[in-house]
């Protein structure tokens, strides 16, 4: 399963949706319709889908579409949020030629398929991705510092049972001695079975290394 895994571009090896099993760009107006049908249908998982959706679009009414970065590191979570903003990058008019700005903080000795599945995404999404090295803090400092158009705020895919998260809301200033932006937390109410629901149901690439335990 390793090697074959790494051979997927560390993608899972299960079955996805054959219009995002392709190396080329995805179509983002595939992404909205899927994405957005399921936050009106009877599923389970409707509501939460229109509540992060909305959370989305409210940001980039707030900052623009310059003025929000997603923090991306490859896990379950993010790939979500991931498939989540470019839906509404679709919907707002935006999904064909604007790049995704992106960070990527790294760490040393990260797992093959990681990496691997990063760099995929990149291609797929239309990621502006800048990998920049741990730890978390300083390494969004240097982001912010070199980034232009600097952005006012950043998509993280953090959800209410993660550590520190129990009292976060969707939007959230960070806290003194971090980098000065807003936090935007999307899918801060989802739960571990809701992450796997939705990407399951709409059969998104995800890392092949939760395939492995």
């Amino acid at each position: 399963m390793h090697t074959q895994s790494l051979s997927n571009h560390g993608c899972t090896v299960r079955p996805v949706d054959p219009s995002l099993d392709t190396l080329e760009p995805y179509d983002f107006g595939h992404i909205e319709d899927t994405v957005y049908s399921l936050s009106r249908s009877s599923h389970p998982l409707a509501s939460m889908v229109a509540s992060a959706l909305q959370v989305i679009e409210e940001a980039y009414q707030r900052y623009g579409m310059d003025g929000v970065t997603l923090s991306f590191n490859g896990g379950k979570d993010c790939t979500v949020l991931l498939h989540l903003v470019a839906a509404v990058m679709s919907r707002l008019g935006h999904g064909r030629e604007e790049p995704i700005r992106t960070v990527y903080v790294t760490y040393p000795n990260p797992f093959p398929h990681v990496n691997a599945f990063v760099d995929v995404c990149a291609k797929r999404y239309r990621l502006a991705c800048q990998a920049i090295p741990g730890p978390m803090q300083l390494a969004l400092q240097q982001y912010l510092d070199q980034s232009q158009p600097k952005p006012n705020a950043i998509f993280v895919g953090i959800r209410r049972n993660d550590p520190f998260a129990e009292k976060l809301t969707y939007f959230d200033r960070t806290d003194a001695g971090w980098p000065d932006f807003m936090r935007v937390h999307p899918i801060i109410d989802w739960s571990y079975k809701h992450i796997w629901d939705f990407l399951i149901t709409l059969q998104v690439p995800y890392c092949a290394l939760y395939d492995e335990g």
